[in-house]
């Protein structure tokens, strides 16, 4: 009898288990293919099912669609991967970049909005940020490359409006990511480190467009944190991306 409970036992949870399985697979179909890199269109895909067709966001505390959001991602994906790839044409690179600028801050704006409502979305807003923030980086440094390449253009002027509202954007960006540094009851440790981490890295690209008044605002907010902030770990990340701030010293 005991043996007869602990095969049925077994049995039930593997059961279980390929349940769970099949609906995981079943809850990823409905985004585009985690198996192959994201490209500008699966995001916009999956803010159209979101949006138009009522589907989750997916998001790391559900086991069924964790694997999409970490596709979202990934290092991998074509934008940031195209982005660094210093053998293609600074246009293609820009371009490709681009194409996942606007999703990006979309997808943001999506789980900000879950999170007011109550939804616990920042981790995944978090990563977003980081993420979104370095693929503006990368623009911002191929910016002026990108211009000389279409400096013959007759759309020339569009392209430099363009770019000076993609670097007001930009800013607004990176701004927001200090400032949700300083937004200690939402976001737990691991995600302030990595924003902290995440803008420290990014300085390199931001610092040139950073205006005497933001770069102000900025050092203000991080020193007032800096004093209430009783982690001493990330006392320490704060006060040293203040100081990168402040005195401009770029990490290498």
């Amino acid at each position: 009898m005991r043996q007869l409970f602990k095969a049925l036992t077994s049995s039930g949870w593997l059961l279980l288990c390929l349940v769970l399985v099949a609906q995981s697979a079943s809850a990823q179909k409905r985004y585009p293919s985690i198996e192959e890199a994201w490209d500008g269109t699966d995001y916009r895909a999956v803010i159209q099912r979101v949006e138009t067709d009522g589907l989750e966001l997916p998001t790391l505390a559900d086991a069924a669609t964790k694997p999409v959001f970490e596709r979202m991602v990934r290092e991998d994906n074509i934008p940031l991967r195209v982005g660094l790839n210093a053998k293609l044409s600074v246009t293609i690179r820009f371009q490709k970049l681009s194409s996942a600028l606007h999703p990006l801050n979309k997808l943001v704006a999506l789980y900000s909005s879950e999170m007011q409502k109550g939804k616990p979305y920042a981790a995944e807003v978090a990563r977003l940020m980081i993420y979104e923030a370095k693929i503006a980086g990368m623009m911002l440094e191929l910016s002026e490359p990108y211009l000389s390449s279409v400096a013959k253009d007759k759309r020339y002027q569009t392209h430099v409006d363009d770019l000076n509202q993609m670097k007001g954007a930009a800013l607004q960006l990176y701004s927001g990511l200090v400032q949700r540094m300083t937004e200690t009851s939402v976001y737990t440790k691991p995600d302030l480190l990595a924003m902290s981490r995440g803008a420290l890295e990014g300085l390199r690209s931001y610092d040139p467009i950073i205006t005497d008044q933001h770069r102000q605002e900025l050092v203000q907010r991080l020193t007032q944190q800096v004093s209430t902030t009783t982690d001493q770990e990330l006392k320490a990340a704060l006060s040293a991306l203040r100081d990168a701030i402040k005195k401009r010293q770029i990490p290498t």
